[in-house]
């Protein structure tokens, strides 16, 4: 991209520092689409021959620190840098001549884009040891909430855990899209999550597959239990929130997602499940559809079932809230810990996740 078309599109710009991986990297172009943000990067680690080594279509848009600062105001850095504020509730006014920029997998942004940047903000995670999403997946979460204005503000709650919904990850149909999708699950401090395995991505896979899952999804201190389950399982929740980027249900901002364990969310990979042949009654005595509202919604190879859910996570997060200022006294009590009315086997995976470095 050369500086003046860059100043032309008059788009806001998804800006990558040093992002290694082009999967990723390509991942990110998707994304901005689904916004209709410009994307763009700063080859500092190698991108353009990894996107070469790949042999990925087309070529990545690069700009240099100076060519982006010429185009855009502000500059805003997207990283868990020490001072970096809430993205929730942010304010950031016209965003058309707006940058976010993300850094490199695994050292962030570099020293001289968090100098020029205006502002610097950050998704809280739910634990401070894990600390990070897949690089691709975190733009998403940012493009959404600066496309509405900030959004909401985090909830702040006495025993915030009492609010969190139980999770159902439904039909995934790759197993690299489910592994970080996990990922963010347990990033905002999921537990446990149900996983309803149709395409044998994560269960019933061979040792390749399995490997570069698990890769995704990292291991660490911070385990995350699985639980595998069949089409024709039936639940018994109270509430079933379908999560859909379909034209149907109540906006996912607006929509209650903390109403604690008797609430089931639904995270579907909408490319390899049809609604209209879904049984949802099995999942709770009410479904409800909540809108996952994109600009454009993504079809075919642009299409990624971890920016789809871990938008949705990141919103959930927000509903269920951090403990407020009084309640931070003594040790910390369980993010999760509560009992399920179901009726499954006790039997799952734990997958561990550790030194979060970005996939």
């Amino acid at each position: 991209m050369s500086e003046r078309a860059a100043r032309e599109t008059g788009l806001p710009l998804l800006f990558g520092d040093g992002v290694e991986n082009a999967c990723n990297a390509l991942t990110m172009t998707h994304a901005a689409a689904m916004f209709g943000w410009d994307c763009a990067f700063r080859d500092r680690a190698g991108l353009e021959a990894d996107w070469r080594a790949r042999a990925l279509d087309g070529t990545p848009d690069l700009l240099s620190v100076e060519e982006l600062q010429e185009r855009c105001e502000p500059l805003v850095a997207f990283d868990n840098a020490q001072g970096a504020q809430t993205i929730y509730g942010f304010k950031p006014g016209p965003i058309n001549r707006l940058a976010l920029a993300v850094g490199n997998e695994r050292r962030g942004l570099a020293a001289d884009i968090l100098r020029v940047a205006k502002h610097s903000i950050q998704v809280p995670m739910a634990s401070k040891r894990v600390n990070c999403l897949n690089v691709a997946a975190a733009a998403a979460v940012g493009m959404y909430c600066l496309s509405r204005g900030g959004g909401g503000k985090m909830y702040t709650r006495a025993n915030p855990h009492r609010n969190r919904p139980e999770l159902l990850l439904l039909g995934a149909g790759d197993h690299v899209e489910l592994g970080s999708t996990i990922r963010s699950a347990a990033a905002f401090g999921w537990n446990r999550a149900f996983v309803e395995d149709r395409a044998g991505v994560w269960f019933g896979c061979d040792r390749v597959v399995r490997s570069q899952g698990r890769a995704a999804a990292r291991r660490g201190k911070n385990a995350i239990r699985l639980v595998p389950t069949a089409p024709d399982r039936k639940y018994a929740f109270e509430e079933a929130c379908v999560v859909t980027i379909q034209s149907s249900g109540q906006p996912l901002g607006r929509a209650n997602l903390a109403r604690g364990p008797r609430q089931l969310v639904v995270l579907a990979d909408e490319e390899h499940v049809d609604w209209d042949s879904e049984n949802l009654d099995r999942l709770a005595r009410r479904v409800r559809f909540v809108q996952l509202d994109v600009p454009n919604v993504p079809s075919g190879a642009a299409y990624h079932y971890r920016l789809t859910s871990t938008i949705a996570l990141a919103e959930i997060a927000r509903q269920v809230g951090v403990h407020a200022p009084k309640a931070r006294r003594g040790r910390r009590p369980p993010i999760y810990d509560h009992t399920l009315e179901l009726l499954l086997e006790e039997v799952g995976e734990t997958v561990l996740l550790q030194d979060l470095d970005i996939y």
